[in-house]
């Protein structure tokens, strides 16, 4: 289906334009701001509604503005030739809105015409060289509709899984340097030293050692009493040499004591072979043990979390596995789905940084390659309007122009092409609002 007739009147430049355009290539010529913009968008927007239509479509100082197109129709896809005229009117308010009515030869209107027109315009309209212009992600989301492939929940579960393994990572690298800088105790026991046991036991031996010392006292006093009652004899003998008359009275102080020294003796004896019978305890080892407890304590539980931290860094290896394992299957998936999609140029796809020819860059590929890729986009959104526009032609060169040209006819495709000046090469010439020729 392409454009057999445009009549275009009061349409943002313009106030009143008809022309016939060519089957290939028609260029619209004229010098700046005279109309060549206006009748290209004129056309876009009575085909493409308010989603290509500009803020003011309304020439400046009138309240309406009309565009009728006139199309050849496409049989195979059940369009017969029809007439599409949009209407725009300015409100009082300074609100602007419009109508739409396609009607055939014989008169039909159709009843839901801006439907009909949805279904057969692509969201980029008709100018590849917006494509062109598009940053490499918008790219890619055209692509993507496009060739109907939706990786919304894949993206979402890959980047879930993303940003789990890199959590998992993270933790691991800071699990792995704590396991790294702990020390290793190859000195220290499997398992941490009893304190309250050493403590039982240091109980016992002060105990026996207690018992020893009171044993010893007792002695001491047995050999303390020995001793004064020497002196008590002593003295005795002294008071019986000076006191004979107290002789008999002394004589049995002295037998009395001697009798108390020879019982003391007796138990002196006795004290003695316990005392040299007695052992004390040693304390200093288990005051030691005592002492090393915490250090050696300290070696074990460092031993037992190097263990564990040694597991967790393994689990958490494992589990970044899993989820690396999951995104490679996702992308895997996604390039499945890439492969099996029908692309509208050979060797077109995309990644997550945007649009790919022959598995480069987009940005990387040749202008020519790019603009034959951009044409077929175009062309695949368009597959009942047969015809394409580049808008300020005049920034292309004549290769370029040229290779516009042979695309277009490659694909069957009406082209408008918009350059500034009154050459030969110009097809219709727009001055003020008007065809001059």
């Amino acid at each position: 289906m392409q454009i057999l007739n445009v009549k275009a009147e009061n349409f943002k430049g313009l106030k009143l334009v008809e022309i016939t355009p060519e089957a290939g290539t028609t260029c619209i010529g004229g010098e700046n701001h005279q109309g060549k913009s206006s009748l290209l968008d004129a056309i876009a927007a009575t085909l493409g509604g308010a989603k290509l239509c500009p803020k003011r479509p309304i020439r400046d100082g009138e309240d309406e503005a009309r565009c009728e197109l006139r199309l050849q129709g496409d049989e195979s896809r059940l369009l017969p030739p029809c007439t599409v005229t949009r209407t725009w009117r300015r409100k009082d308010s300074g609100r602007v809105t419009s109508e739409l009515e396609i009607t055939t030869d014989d008169g039909y209107r159709a009843p839901t015409p801006q439907t009909i027109l949805d279904d057969i315009v692509g969201p980029l309209g008709f100018d590849p060289e917006r494509f062109l212009r598009m940053k490499p992600k918008e790219q890619a989301d055209v692509l993507r509709g496009l060739v109907g492939l939706d990786f919304a929940e894949l993206d979402a579960e890959r980047q879930k899984a993303y940003d789990a393994r890199t959590a998992v990572n993270r933790d691991g690298k800071t699990m792995k340097a704590r396991f790294d800088a702990m020390p290793i105790h190859e000195d220290a026991p499997e398992e941490e030293v009893s304190v309250a046991a050493l403590m039982t036991e240091l109980q016992r031996r002060q105990a026996v050692n207690a018992r020893n010392a009171d044993v010893r006292r007792e002695a001491d006093e047995v050999r303390f009493k020995i001793t004064e009652h020497e002196r008590r004899i002593e003295t005795a003998q002294a008071e019986l040499r000076l006191l004979h008359t107290q002789l008999q009275a002394a004589e049995q102080e002295v037998n009395k004591a001697r009798s108390a020294k020879d019982i003391a003796s007796s138990l002196l004896e006795v004290k003695t072979a316990e005392v040299n019978s007695l052992k004390d305890a040693d304390e200093s080892d288990i005051q030691q043990q005592i002492t090393e407890s915490e250090t050696v304590n300290r070696k074990v539980r460092e031993n037992a979390e190097r263990v564990t931290l040694a597991k967790d860094v393994e689990a958490g290896q494992k589990k970044s596995k899993t989820f690396s394992d999951r995104i490679t299957a996702i992308d895997a998936e996604k390039q499945k789905m890439r492969e099996a999609a029908k692309w509208p140029v050979d060797g077109l796809g995309y990644d997550e940084e945007g649009v790919t020819l022959l598995d480069r860059p987009f940005e990387q590929a040749s202008a020519s390659e790019q603009r034959e890729a951009a044409f077929g986009i175009v062309a695949a959104l368009n597959p009942a309007l047969r015809f394409a526009f580049i808008k300020d032609g005049g920034l292309l060169g004549d290769k370029a122009l040229a290779d516009f040209a042979r695309i277009a006819a490659e694909h069957g495709f009406q082209l408008f092409v918009e350059r500034v000046g009154e050459g030969k090469e110009c097809s219709v010439i727009i001055s003020d609002g008007e065809v001059k020729q």
